[in-house]
């Protein structure tokens, strides 16, 4: 009996600190806004060496979830550990998009809003290319603009598809199957929320389950407590999908595969792979379940290989950037590789 009031308690205790979690307001490194276009902004972070790396590097998140998983603990995330290893560094924020920009395109991201951005840093910077890390469908972004302009120097893909039809890539086989402009008539641009419970879906009892049977039995531990609902904050802080650039997703990546026919066209010119000629760091995770390594390791077979590097990290899809065991290594491997000239 008396477990089962411990129980209880600790459960009402969490279920109104999760209905509080709303209110938990985002943490940074110290960063400032030094340009805006529409919904995108570019921040900038405070150096935390004198003289960082002259060469910034511009982060480059989905636009399907927010960048803040990026810095979501400063004192031990993604960008405190590209500062930490001497990296000036930049953040590409896609925002929040609404109804008036249902008709942004992925095409748009990459030769309008990216490029922007890109041409703000080199301004900034005095530096005549930089470097990119595009992340997940981010890196698919940053993969096409590098290909398309000349001003990058170095490219780091985290986590970024390439091959949309591989065998073991679950998502891929189902979003094959959606009729994308039944679900845009219905809905118009694509909720975030809907897009967070179909990944939850994929993992019911683990994302439900057992997740928050964890979380109460931590819940006396208020530093464990707090991350959870970091975390718990930015899953279900999903921006929408643009209806462009969700259809162009669905449609030219994972149903007709263009990337790697080579038929995918970015205002009339095709993206060949092939055509790829700055250096990349192709980074995955070991238990990515949402672009499986097959997905993004098949970039190997289409660039020249004296430009090509990768590694793959014992984590997966997001904690890879908050995981004790990837937290410290991923930005000291991607920081060493950009200072090597």
């Amino acid at each position: 009996m008396k477990d089962d009031v411990v129980f209880l308690e600790k459960t009402a205790k969490g279920l109104f600190e999760l209905s509080q979690v709303h209110k938990l307001e985002y943490q940074y490194n110290t960063r400032k806004k030094v340009y805006e276009c529409g919904k995108v902004k570019l921040y900038h972070y405070q150096p935390k060496e004198k003289k960082p790396h002259s060469i910034p590097v511009l982060v480059v998140f989905a636009t399907v979830n927010r960048p803040e998983i990026l810095d979501l603990f400063p004192d031990h995330s993604f960008i405190g550990g590209l500062l930490d290893n001497g990296m000036d560094v930049y953040l590409l924020d896609w925002g929040y998009p609404d109804a008036g920009d249902y008709a942004i395109s992925i095409n748009d991201y990459i030769t309008h809003y990216l490029h922007l951005c890109v041409q703000q840093v080199i301004e900034r910077s005095r530096q005549p290319r930089i470097n990119l890390a595009g992340i997940c469908q981010g890196g698919l972004i940053c993969l096409c603009y590098s290909i398309l302009f000349q001003t990058i120097k170095k490219l780091v893909l985290i986590s970024a598809p390439v091959d949309f039809q591989t065998e073991d890539n679950v998502i891929g086989k189902i979003f094959k199957k959606i009729d994308v402009e039944a679900l845009i008539r219905l809905t118009g641009n694509i909720p975030g929320m809907w897009l967070t419970q179909f990944f939850i879906s994929l993992r019911p009892f683990e994302l439900v389950g057992k997740k928050y049977l964890r979380y109460l039995d931590k819940i006396e531990d208020k530093s464990l407590t707090e991350r959870f609902l970091r975390v718990e904050k930015w899953l279900y802080d999903a921006p929408d999908q643009t209806a462009a650039s969700f259809r162009s997703l669905i449609s030219d990546f994972y149903q007709r595969n263009k990337l790697v026919k080579g038929t995918y066209q970015v205002n009339g010119k095709r993206i060949k792979l092939k055509n790829l000629a700055v250096p990349v760091f192709n980074v995955m995770a070991s238990e990515d379940e949402i672009v499986p390594v097959s997905a993004t390791r098949v970039l190997k077979d289409y660039v020249d290989p004296s430009l090509y590097i990768e590694k793959l990290y014992p984590s997966g899809h997001i904690g890879i950037y908050i995981s004790d065991r990837v937290g410290k290594s991923m930005p000291h491997d991607i920081a060493v590789w950009l200072k090597d000239i």
